[in-house]
This record gives structure tokens, sequence and C-alpha cells, in this order.
């Protein structure tokens, strides 16, 4: 995309990529809601910490693996969940309203700008708010638990994570078609996701049948690299490429359905 500039009586060409105002618009509108944005942020965290960290974990330090406290299982869980809820939902709900309510998603699709483009901006958007939210959460952590330590490996991972949980807000954001379906989506996916993939309790401690499904899940490699990352195991290439895999997948995947939009 070429944006026309005039700098000092000199017309200069700004060459921008076509998806760079999806992002534009989505951070000014994450903005003007930034202090609602960052309360949300940090009560689903803070009461998760509390209530189980501070609360029902201190009983529970004898089934955590490897002999970790329960709240070094959590804090890592705490922050997948900042990545994935805030990462999907906001991509979610944004594209619900401008597909079906305010019906502004149509100025992109008639606009120059190619379907992989399209995906690619809202992808990039979701990641960036979900990257925020987690940043958020960790600083608040850090208020709770003044001993925890930071690698690189983990910054990594909470961007390898994020990536991920925005191509699956776009994907659901496309298949959504109502209200109904909304609600739908929350309760039989959204919801399960959450408890069930290794974020509060771990994987381990699930019934058989689910230890193998809920691999089948983005949150759970997601969760495990985190936590992986943040004990000092070193960075876990073998669940990235799984959490790489997702990303390919999901993004073909809300791809495909764009261009069923066309027909």
């Amino acid at each position: 995309m070429r944006v026309p500039a005039t700098t000092g009586g000199v017309k200069a060409r700004c060459f921008l990529p076509p998806w760079y105002p999806i992002i534009w618009e989505e951070m000014i509108y994450w903005r003007s809601k930034f202090w609602l944005y960052l309360a949300t942020y940090m009560l689903s965290p803070m009461l998760f910490l509390l209530s189980f960290g501070f609360g029902v974990g201190r009983r529970l330090q004898m089934i955590m693996p490897g002999g970790m406290s329960y709240l070094d299982f959590l804090v890592p869980g705490v922050v997948a969940l900042a990545l994935f809820n805030n990462g999907v939902t906001s991509v979610t709900v944004r594209m619900f309203y401008t597909r079906l309510h305010f019906q502004s998603f149509e100025a992109y699709r008639l606009a120059p700008v190619s379907n992989f483009s399209i995906c690619l901006g809202y992808t990039l958007a979701g990641a960036m708010r979900g990257l925020l939210a987690g940043l958020i959460v960790l600083t608040m952590v850090f208020l709770l638990v003044p001993g925890l330590k930071l690698n690189w490996p983990f910054f990594g991972a909470m961007l390898l994570a994020s990536l991920c949980f925005g191509t699956f807000g776009v994907l659901i954001g496309l298949c959504l078609r109502s209200f109904d379906d909304q609600a739908l989506v929350s309760e039989f996916i959204l919801v399960p996701v959450t408890f069930l993939s290794g974020t509060l309790i771990p994987v381990e401690r699930l019934p058989g049948f689910l230890q193998h499904v809920v691999w089948f899940f983005p949150l759970t490699p997601a969760a495990e690299l985190l936590r992986t990352t943040l004990t000092g195991n070193g960075f876990n290439w073998r669940l990235a490429a799984v959490l790489g895999g997702w990303c390919v997948v999901l993004f073909t995947l809300g791809w495909l359905r764009l261009k069923m939009l066309d027909g």
C-alpha cells in the first residue's frame, strides 16, 4: 500500500504493508478503552492467583509434577490464560461485530487487499492485544510473587503462543453467524479449553482419555512451553513445533473460511 506524505514541501511515498490499517484500527480502539481493558486483563488472573495459588494451592503440593510448588505451576498457566482469553476473545468479538452488526468488515473486503492480508492483519492485532495482556499480568505477578525469575526463551514462548491464539480468534470470528453461535463457542470450546489444558491442574492428573484429548487444544502446548521455559529447563523445540503447527493449521483454515465467504 502506498501512502503519499508531504514533509518540508517535498512529496514522499511511504510504503506500508496492506494489513497495517487493520492493526492501526485495532490499536486505536484498544487505546480508547485502555482503562477498561486494563481492569479486565487483571481481574481474572488475580482471582486465579489469590484463590488457587495462595488458597487451595497450599494443599496441592503433593500432586504437582516434579515436586514443584503449586504457585510455580500456576504462574505460567495464568499467563497462558491471559494470552489465550484476550488474544482469542478480542479478535472474535471485533470480527463478529464488524461483520454482522456494524457491517464495516466489508470495507476491507472491497479494498484492494487480499484475503491473506486481511487474515494476517487480524491475527497480528489479536496477537498484540494478547501479548499486551500477558505483559500486564506478568507485572501483576511480580507484585504477588517477588522471587519470580524470567528469561528470554519465556518471552519467545509468549510471542509464539500469542500468534497461535490470534489465528484461533480469526477462525472463530469468521465462523460466527449469530449471537447464539457466540454463546455456543464460549460454552463448548473456550471454557473446556481454559480449564482442561494444563493451566490450573496438571495434564497428568486428568482422567486417562482426557490426557490425550487435551493435546488437541492449542492452549495445552502453549502452557507447557511457558512452564518449561519459566522453570529454567530451556526452550522445548518439540512443544514449539506443535504450537507452530497449530499456527499454520488455524491460519490456513481461517484463510479458507474467508475465501468461502466470497461465494
